[in-house]
């Protein structure tokens, strides 16, 4: 069971006053003032479905506040009392990240939160790090065995020596270090899936710095080298599933990785992923969605939202987007604005859901006339055709892998 960037906020950081609502009418999309509630939904979930394992591929909490890294893992031991292994690795949003905060009243103000790695491990070392045969001593990745057969390499994408950064790339040491299991694994027969939180390929047309490690190609090459049929990562906030290929139209020819970005847990839908393989190791991903509104029924609750949720968080979420695409917006009524900024919110959903844009049905629409007459070259009309480009087609669920049967050479 695989999610990725929870961006957890406890409730104990703000008080539902007016600088939280502030920060969540000008985020992304996340439903931060019910954080919690879908934590808790997570975590009876992967009770539910008892995976092998729980593995989070970063940006586990909001802005990397010690006291959201503490409550989660007080949560996820909760899993792992349950027989689940959880394992972690951090994302950008998680270490020396100076804009933890808190949000009381009218004022946001500073938290504390994570220095270093060591912080970081010094929480969650219960999860992954203590069951590792072998941690990289050059950074927070580590290996670590779901099975005789079967290894996940953990690797920590992040930059936070000298400060937080929001690209990352993985250190010419740790290089090294992956390159030794990669080897390893390969003369014993074992299947590696590499985990990390920053993409290893170009995925989206609309988000196109900062999301790419550093050193992808050298990092592709790689894995490629040793026939490494996967990787998994987060970050984008879009679900993406691409095969890397050096030229157009060569996908299903070349055999080269393919990687799974799962979209936000954080995000309406709150989905998660489902990888499974069987014995000739042909694999099998797809995504799923966590029921918040069952949770809360579950435990009594009588909130509206919350036994609605699915629905309430998607239409509130889009208003959200809505407000902040009308701000763009000049020269133009009111209610001309709410309706171009409509049809931006409705895209951009299913865009970072894996789903297929309905670029076609929007084309159809007064808003899309409109958005030609007002803004024709404009950056949110290039934006909505950049998402329709990028999903033609669904990207929730893979197929793939399989064992390849090598010599120690890889011929």
């Amino acid at each position: 069971m695989l999610a990725s960037d929870l961006h957890y906020m406890s409730s104990t950081t703000h008080d539902d006053g007016k600088a939280f609502w502030s920060m969540v009418e000008h985020d992304d999309g996340k439903i931060d003032q019910y954080s919690e509630e879908m934590l808790d939904t997570l975590v009876e979930t992967a009770i539910e479905n008892h995976p092998t394992a729980l593995a989070l591929t970063g940006d586990i909490t909001l802005n990397g506040e010690r006291i959201n890294h503490e409550l989660l893992a007080k949560k996820l031991q909760k899993v792992q009392d349950a027989g689940i292994p959880v394992v972690v690795i951090p994302g950008n949003h998680d270490i020396q990240n100076k804009n933890a905060s808190t949000y009381f009243g009218d004022k946001r103000e500073k938290a504390e939160y994570l220095e270093s790695g060591k912080d970081f491990y010094d929480i969650y070392h219960e999860f992954g790090y203590d069951q590792s045969p072998n941690r990289d001593e050059a950074s927070l990745s580590y290996v670590y065995p779901l099975d005789p057969s079967h290894w996940l390499l953990m690797m920590d994408s992040c930059i936070y020596d000298d400060g937080n950064h929001v690209e990352g790339r993985i250190s010419d040491a740790t290089l090294g270090w992956m390159e030794t299991h990669l080897r390893v694994a390969k003369e014993h027969g074992i299947q590696v899936i590499v985990l990390a939180h920053h993409n290893l390929l170009q995925e989206s047309r609309l988000f196109t710095t900062q999301c790419e490690m550093e050193n992808g190609p050298e990092v592709t090459a790689l894995l490629e080298k040793y026939q490494v049929p996967l990787y998994i990562s987060g970050h984008l906030h879009v679900q993406r599933i691409r095969e890397h290929v050096t030229g157009p139209g060569l996908e299903g020819t070349q055999d080269g990785i393919h990687e799974i970005v799962l979209s936000p847990y954080s995000f309406p839908n709150n989905q998660y992923g489902m990888l499974s393989w069987d014995l000739q190791d042909n694999m099998t991903f797809e995504t799923r969605k966590a029921d918040v509104a069952a949770w809360a029924k579950a435990n009594g609750s009588e909130n509206p939202e919350l036994l609605n949720f699915a629905d309430w968080s998607l239409q509130y979420a889009k208003s959200v987007i809505q407000e902040q695409v009308k701000q763009t917006i000049t020269m133009v009524p009111d209610d001309l604005k709410a309706e171009m900024a409509s049809m931006y919110a409705d895209l951009y959903f299913p865009y970072c859901l894996g789903e297929a844009v309905p670029w076609n049905d929007a084309k159809t629409t007064k808003a899309y006339t409109l958005w030609q007459r007002v803004d024709p070259k404009g950056k949110k009309f290039k934006e909505m055709q950049s998402m329709a480009e990028d999903s033609r087609t669904p990207r929730q669920s893979w197929t793939g892998g399989g064992r390849v049967e090598t010599g120690q050479d890889g011929a």
